[in-house]
């Protein structure tokens, strides 16, 4: 069976490997020597002796290499003296002309300098992560002037669409995010921000679409010019004050559709976790009766937990085990690993337990009843 062994091919891909890494930008960067040693196996007697050919041709092949190869002289009993590879070293020099990298390399050093010659704090970012030289090679210079609009105008108050950044468009400022959220982080000393939810665009004081809060007006008396079904962006729902004495929230779309009217009172429905887009609304803070209604499972349990957080005082209405015994038949299965399966602080005993049981599986599998599996006259009765 013949012998694994590292031919020249090998050691280029293990070398190219390396590049990509971009170590030799690292040690240049942290003022260290490069220097890459690989170790070759030692070769038992019984080893040479089986694959005394491949051996032989392998060590022909490495000797043409002209890589700096160390060889040994082990004497073997039967084979008598042998040279055998030992161990490979490659400093910097030698490892960028194998990989005909030499001019690219000093491409690299002249950006570094232009990077670190505009912003000095960038090179603790560079030695973390010196890819990040490679992978934007191309479009350093645009990341630097974005950098630089950011730090001079900390608080544009505009959308990215909007800003006045000369050679830069829009679109780049939002492929980018990441690389310049990292740059702007060293540069400033501030937090890395997750990207999802509009970070970058609060992070660094910039305009962006804010949610849409939906709700109804379940009084007549209460409606606004006429209206009754309304649907907002946050901040300007978070200027209104309905002059409500009770707020539902629900889940589902089609339950905050037919929630049945009630005497001052509004419906926000539709968010799921969404919820917390809510939780610096003070006029519904200030309110005294706030519920909940929202699937009887355990993602329903988490958003309730979630929403209490804000508003302490909210109730929960039929999501209860009474609830869910008298809807059995209609309840379906939990899709396996995309339950909760967390902790939640912010729930009742009673919740608690529900929830404890829903995760365990009540009746011996884990169900959940969807809210709008559950008729309106049920809700009619409880909230009469």
């Amino acid at each position: 069976m013949p012998i694994k062994l590292i031919y020249p091919k090998e050691i280029i891909k293990k070398l190219k490997s390396i590049y990509n890494r971009a170590d030799h930008l690292k040690a240049y960067l942290s003022d260290e020597e490069f220097n890459i040693s690989i170790k070759f196996k030692r070769l038992s007697e019984k080893e040479i002796e089986e694959n005394f050919r491949q051996i032989s041709n392998w060590i022909e092949e490495l000797k043409k290499s002209h890589l700096n190869i160390t060889f040994q002289n082990i004497s073997y009993r039967s084979l008598g003296e042998q040279s055998i590879p030992q161990i490979l070293d490659i400093n910097q020099d030698v490892f960028l002309q194998l990989l005909s990298k030499q001019k690219v390399f000093k491409e690299h050093l002249k950006l570094i300098e232009k990077i670190l010659y505009k912003f000095p704090k960038l090179k603790t970012l560079l030695i973390l992560k010196p890819k990040i030289l490679m992978e934007y090679n191309e479009v350093w210079k645009q990341l630097l002037i974005v950098c630089n609009y950011f730090i001079s105008n900390p608080r544009p108050n505009l959308y990215i669409r909007e800003l006045d950044i000369k050679g830069i468009d829009s679109k780049f400022i939002e492929k980018y995010k990441k690389i310049l959220d990292l740059m702007l982080s060293t540069i400033l000393d501030k937090p890395i921000v997750k990207l999802a939810q509009n970070g970058f665009e609060k992070k660094y004081n910039l305009k962006y679409d804010l949610p849409t809060i939906r709700f109804r007006i379940l009084d007549e008396a209460l409606y606004i010019c006429g209206l009754s079904d309304i649907s907002l962006p946050l901040n300007e729902f978070m200027k209104l004050d309905i002059k409500a004495d009770k707020i539902f929230i629900t889940e589902n779309k089609i339950n905050g559709l037919t929630f049945p009217k009630i005497k001052n009172s509004i419906v926000i429905f539709g968010l799921g976790y969404g919820v917390d887009s809510l939780k610096n609304i003070e006029w519904i803070k200030s309110k005294n009766k706030i519920y909940y209604w929202g699937d009887i499972d355990t993602h329903g349990f988490a958003i309730l937990s979630q929403i209490r957080s804000y508003f302490p005082n909210i109730k929960s209405i039929l999501m209860d085990i009474k609830t869910l015994n008298r809807y059995k038949y209609l309840s379906v299965l939990e899709t396996k690993g995309r339950e909760f399966l967390g902790q939640l602080e912010y729930l009742t005993d009673k919740e608690e337990i529900l929830f404890e049981e829903l995760k365990k599986g009540v009746y011996g599998n884990k169900f959940r009843l969807e809210q709008e599996r559950i008729d309106i006259e049920s809700l009619k009765k409880i909230l009469s």
